[in-house]
């Protein structure tokens, strides 16, 4: 049997790449209206990138875009559009500021800040989901000092993995993050032995009647025998 030429087998997979390609982006979710700032900012950028994707062109983008509002969204957008009125020159700029306007709350940053208030003050024993949740919270709070948001996450830690990370202070989050999920299992590994390993957690109370061995004499006269 005769060995394929090279060249000939480059063109081959290179006729087999030129054919045309179907290309079906993921479509974005609906949009039902909730009033929260990640929510809001997730939708409008899936549909700005499904937008991107099918080529739509700018002036039709909304067209599209208000499709995906449901429930009373809809309603809301319905009559925003009578209000304007039809002369007014509606875009998908225009469309995106609105909603940002009408759906972010606007003490969307103090939700934020007490949010990551209550994950700092609680017992994050499970470092997997602190960092999980810690992670989500910055993308919201993208704005903070790299050194706050340093302190915050370390302040939330619990007390033995806060200590670990103490002696070798990290100069980022990610470097942070990084550290905290090298040394989780080691962390839960040494708080076993300590508790095996502690004579005191596992000693038995004496009862009356027992010998004391370090004395050498009894903790209570034993009653006699007849």
């Amino acid at each position: 049997m005769n060995r394929p030429d090279f060249n000939e087998l480059v063109a081959a997979l290179k006729g087999e790449a030129s054919k045309d390609v179907k290309f079906q982006p993921v479509k974005p979710g609906n949009f039902d209206g909730a009033r929260d700032r990640k929510v809001v900012d997730v939708w409008l950028e899936e549909m700005e990138d499904y937008l991107h994707a099918t080529k739509v062109r700018r002036h039709s983008a909304m067209e599209l875009a208000q499709s995906y509002l449901k429930g009373y969204v809809a309603t809301w957008w319905r009559t925003m559009r009578q209000k304007e009125g039809k002369n007014h020159g509606y875009t998908w700029e225009f469309f995106k500021e609105r909603v940002e306007t009408d759906f972010v709350p606007r003490n969307s940053d103090y939700i934020s800040r007490c949010k990551l208030r209550d994950l700092v003050n609680a017992t994050n024993e499970n470092l997997r989901q602190y960092v999980r949740a810690y992670f989500e919270l910055m993308l919201e709070i993208w704005y903070m000092h790299e050194l706050d948001r340093v302190c915050q996450f370390v302040m939330g830690l619990p007390t033995w993995a806060k200590r670990k990370l103490e002696e070798n202070w990290p100069s980022s989050l990610s470097e942070a993050i990084t550290k905290v999920e090298g040394f989780s299992d080691v962390g839960r590994s040494e708080k076993f032995e300590f508790k095996k390993d502690n004579k005191f957690l596992h000693k038995k109370p004496r009862h009356d009647g027992e010998w004391n061995r370090e004395q050498g004499s009894p903790t209570k006269d034993k009653p006699k025998q007849f």
